[in-house]
């Protein structure tokens, strides 16, 4: 099969930027050819291309004319559906909060694919979809890349904070007291050497401890780290073999924030450390969340929505016009929506341009003002002098003698 895929950015080695190098690179492995679209482009395109996989910045310069579009991020995903008329695609959703992931809705959508069952409830309900219309594919890690797993020590002295905001000064500092009560050296990624950012799986294992949610919580499981599910807002606990399931659901991350999330809190968690827990965490990770498992489903989709955009009736005559119609009206709306969001920018970059002319008047202001001042201290001090030599006349006769020839002279 012959799959193009889209992403916003294909930069820096991040959440779905690592998705589509994952699902291309596996794609390509069996058999299939697969190219890459986004409008920016960075480390990842570099690594795609490494790996002989085809990164396009304009999607009609694909090599080939795809049999599917695996769509991420609606703009990029917009613009291949426009390149490719004939051309179904799947859309996969991997956030509900980021304007970039908001699902499109288009007739040449045939399915949507969410990384966790909370997010496809909210999807489903959202566009008004059947359930057969959207399948949930948990996120997964690639157990191949992250091999090494390490054994819980009975006593932690490692914590890493890694991903979801954690690795903030403001949020370092309100919680590294609770690792300090408990004796446990506290570690951000900001303390990562550049090949320990570039290959964390051989990072991972050094640390007893690792705070994170997301892909970053599942990747510290399958390191056999003991992982407590939090971001920088709120921390929902360890996760455990007994509550996988439900963490999963929510793609081990916390729903809300919680405003009273403080090191109290994270320190009576840490007191309830269980490497025994821990260890049976890893195992079901690395069991249920591998990258190939992923790519199995995935394929299947893949395979079924190709199948059933060629049975489709929409080949000739009054039936293409009803598609070509459909699309039209897909389009508008998209237009429509995206109008309000490119408004709304305009507007901000509008302000921004004003608020930065003010900044910049009043920079001139406070250099005049500087200058100012600078004159008024010189006049100061040379006021200053002028008066201690006055006080200097007062103490001798002749000095007096000559302050009053002054006064009588300036009367005059």
């Amino acid at each position: 099969m012959r799959i193009l895929i889209t992403n916003h950015s294909l930069s820096a080695r991040a959440g779905t930027e690592l998705v589509v190098y994952e699902i291309a690179r596996a794609l390509q492995l069996r058999g299939h050819e697969v190219a890459a679209y986004s409008s920016t482009l960075g480390e990842v395109a570099e690594l795609l291309s490494a790996s002989s996989i085809p990164v396009l910045t304009q999607p009609d310069a694909c090599p080939f004319k795809p049999d599917l579009i695996h769509a991420q991020h609606h703009l990029d995903a917009m613009t291949a559906l426009l390149a490719f008329p004939e051309t179904p695609a799947v859309y996969h959703i991997h956030g509900g909060v980021p304007w970039v992931e908001r699902p499109p809705v288009h007739p040449r959508i045939l399915h949507y694919i969410s990384m966790c069952q909370d997010l496809a409830d909210s999807t489903r309900i959202n566009l008004g979809l059947e359930e057969d219309q959207i399948t949930t594919v948990p996120n997964w890690v690639d157990t191949h890349r992250f091999q090494g797993t390490r054994t819980p020590s009975a006593k932690p002295e490692r914590a890493l904070m890694f991903g979801g905001g954690l690795g903030e000064p403001g949020v370092v500092a309100k919680l590294r007291p609770a690792f300090e009560h408990h004796q446990i050296r506290l570690e951000t990624t900001a303390d990562w050497t550049e090949t320990d950012r570039r290959t964390p799986e051989l990072a991972l294992p050094r640390y007893d401890i690792v705070l994170g949610s997301g892909r970053s919580a599942l990747e510290a499981m399958a390191s056999g780290c003991a992982v407590v599910i939090a971001n920088y807002q709120s921390c929902i606990g360890w996760a455990r073999a007994d509550n996988f399931q439900k963490l999963q659901r929510q793609n081990f991350s916390p729903k809300r924030a919680d405003p009273g999330f403080d090191a109290s809190i994270l320190q009576s968690c840490l007191a309830a450390y269980d490497p025994e827990a821990a260890k049976a965490a890893t195992e079901i990770a690395r069991a249920q969340c591998p990258l190939n498992q992923a790519i199995d489903r995935l394929s299947a989709l893949h395979e079924k929505v190709v199948h059933t955009w060629q049975q489709l009736p929409i080949r000739h005559g009054h039936d293409l016009l009803t598609q070509a119609d459909a699309e039209r009206k897909a389009a508008l709306v998209y237009l429509r929506q995206l109008a309000v969001a490119v408004r709304d920018v305009e507007a901000l970059h509008v302000t921004n341009r004003i608020q930065q002319k003010q900044v910049e008047s009043f920079g001139k202001e406070k250099d005049k003002l500087a200058a100012e001042i600078g004159r008024l201290e010189a006049k100061l001090a040379r006021s200053g002098d002028d008066l201690n030599l006055v006080k200097k006349l007062r103490s001798h006769w002749l000095g007096r003698l000559a302050l009053s020839w002054c006064r009588r002279s300036n009367g005059k």
